[in-house]
């Protein structure tokens, strides 16, 4: 391999990932964020 290349092939591979992840998942990703934040605070205030 030529040097930097497994750099080059890791921030390739985890942009295809944000990316996918942003497309798909970013709804149910804010959900869930909001869900376990009032969780948190409720259980703060108790």
């Amino acid at each position: 391999m030529l040097p930097g290349g497994y750099d080059f092939i890791h921030v390739i591979f985890w942009i295809v990932v944000g990316a996918v992840a942003l497309g798909t998942n970013l709804i149910p990703i804010v959900i869930s964020l909001g869900i376990g934040i009032l969780l948190l605070e409720s259980l703060n205030k108790a």
